[in-house]
């Protein structure tokens, strides 16, 4: 049996994809961005799991993303995000971050 909180994260997971599909295109302030979003690109970065863009563009898409939801979706993603910077290797982080479709 499927657990609901594995239910919840798969359903975070792909409202996350949807999102960050939503904002690729618009503009954002990296300025405003939360330390979670900025940890995370960074740490994407450095593991070598960002195709084609940078820790820069990485922050100003996902913030411009967020920045159109309402905090409690802010809120989970940023939490779902935290739990993959959990990760010590690149290996799970990479897995992780596959499973939240960034």
């Amino acid at each position: 049996m499927v657990s609901i909180s594995t239910l919840r994260r798969f359903a975070l997971a792909l409202s996350l994809g949807a999102i960050l599909m939503a904002g690729a295109s618009c503009g954002g302030d990296e300025g405003g961005a939360s330390g979670t979003v900025v940890d995370y690109c960074e740490r994407a970065d450095s593991c070598n799991i960002l195709v084609g863009t940078s820790a820069d563009q990485c922050i100003d898409r996902i913030e411009t993303a967020l920045s159109q939801q309402p905090d409690s979706v802010r809120a989970d993603v940023e939490g779902l995000m935290e739990g993959c910077l959990q990760f010590q290797t690149c290996e799970l982080f990479a897995a992780c971050d596959d499973d939240l479709g960034t």
